[in-house]
């Protein structure tokens, strides 16, 4: 019996792909006491306190919620496909998130759709789901390509990582893009998001698909290559989530429409109103994002620095005070007013090894956990920052000096603990 080629055991292949993700940013799933990250507060949803858990029973909230996940995908890609156990990975993934909100990167919140599509899907006699479901994975999938365009249609990537992305492979060929007019390097960081958004319009229909699939391998591959370690150095995770979604353009783009009269009343099958529900909304809610209603990279703002932001700077005296771990990224005081800058994503890189998460509401939380558990209350200063403006690159800038300015700052958000 013929089906479509290219939908064939994909449930399978994602629940590998979830391991393998997970695997390359395992700091951010084991315990600490396996990775030794004690010293990087995890930062839930809300105060978990209020629900009745212990600090102790938040680890072990969190350790079974891993072990949940992976016994999940293990049978997933062991049996090809199961409802319960899609099921379980959905609950497990939003747990995992409400206990600890660095656990929202891009490919965890991808994962959980298409886990809640795939426990919703319509299935046949053996298990396969409907051909409507994979339209509506084709669909999220090509939203992530055309938000992550759009994303980069703006001053702040055009002047800061756009420059990066032409400067590390051009450096290769021995050619210095600094003695290029600003003009000319400006479109031509343009070219990144105008080619992401090209391959995203040629997924959208059927005589340009291959083309499409062929354009996004070409993208990955050289995203891949300007964020390893002999371009600009970015984290595991990040690699192995441009294979991840390299390999998903064939299996879910490439090859052709193969049906029996036996499969096609049931391939006629919607999905359920709910199904739909959870797709409008990751569909819509990225419009709202640069109004602070959505966050950053629920919105696909990928390889976007337009996000907003915390900044946070400690006193020279204050630095003794640190644990040790904390030292990698505390920086040199280059003005020489006593004051040095405490970087987040250089602390999440080193001691979680994943980005902080570009988000206001995430790095004012896990700043104020940095403050208290190093009793620096009135030794730090800071400022919140607002995402940028799209034409001008120009944000709100909230500063504080004072702890009652710092907790005022913070009552602007409604998912802090």
């Amino acid at each position: 019996m013929a089906t479509r080629r290219t939908r064939g055991r994909f449930e399978a292949f994602w629940a590998v792909a979830l391991l393998a993700l997970m695997a390359a940013t395992f700091r951010l799933w084991l315990p600490v006491s396996w990775t030794g990250a004690f010293d990087y507060p995890a930062v839930p949803l809300f105060d978990l306190a209020n629900a009745g858990l212990t600090v102790q029973a938040n680890s072990l909230v969190s350790t079974a919620t891993t072990f949940a996940i992976v016994v999940a995908c293990c049978m997933i890609a062991g049996r090809g496909r199961s409802r319960w156990m899609w099921l379980v990975i959905a609950a497990s993934l939003a747990v995992s998130v409400v206990v600890d909100q660095h656990r929202l990167q891009p490919w965890v919140y991808q994962s959980f759709l298409y886990a809640v599509l795939f426990t919703l899907a319509p299935r046949n006699e053996s298990g396969q789901s409907s051909e409507a479901t994979f339209r509506l994975i084709r669909l999220l999938t090509i939203s992530v390509y055309v938000y992550s365009a759009a994303g980069k249609f703006d001053f702040q990537f055009l002047h800061t990582v756009g420059q990066d992305f032409l400067r590390a492979p051009l450096q290769w060929l021995s050619v210095d893009v600094s003695t290029w007019p600003v003009r000319t390097r400006l479109f031509t960081a343009a070219g990144f998001p105008a080619f992401e958004l090209c391959v995203a319009v040629a997924l959208c229909w059927p005589r340009t698909r291959m083309l499409g699939v062929w354009m996004a391998t070409a993208m990955h591959l050289g995203l891949l290559a300007v964020l390893s370690p002999l371009g600009l150095g970015h984290s595991p995770g990040v690699m192995v989530w441009n294979v991840v979604m390299a390999i998903q353009a064939w299996w879910l783009f490439a090859g052709p429409v193969l049906e029996t009269n036996r499969e096609a009343e049931f391939e006629q099958q919607p999905v359920s109103w709910f199904a739909w529900a959870i797709v409008m909304v990751a569909l819509v809610m990225p419009v709202f994002e640069r109004r602070g209603y959505w966050d950053h990279w629920l919105a696909w703002a990928l390889y976007s620095p337009h996000s907003s932001r915390v900044s946070l700077q400690v006193h020279e005296s204050a630095i003794g005070r640190l644990p040790e771990a904390w030292q990698v990224a505390v920086s040199e005081d280059e003005d020489s007013d006593r004051w040095h800058d405490l970087s987040l994503g250089s602390l999440s890189l080193a001691l979680r090894g994943v980005p902080a998460v570009p988000q206001a509401r995430y790095q004012w939380a896990l700043a104020n956990q940095l403050i208290q558990q190093s009793g620096i209350e009135n030794q730090v200063r800071g400022k919140v920052q607002s995402a940028s403006d799209r034409w001008t690159g120009e944000r709100d800038e909230q500063w504080w000096t004072r702890p009652d300015e710092f907790q005022a700052a913070g009552e602007a958000y409604w998912l802090v603990p």
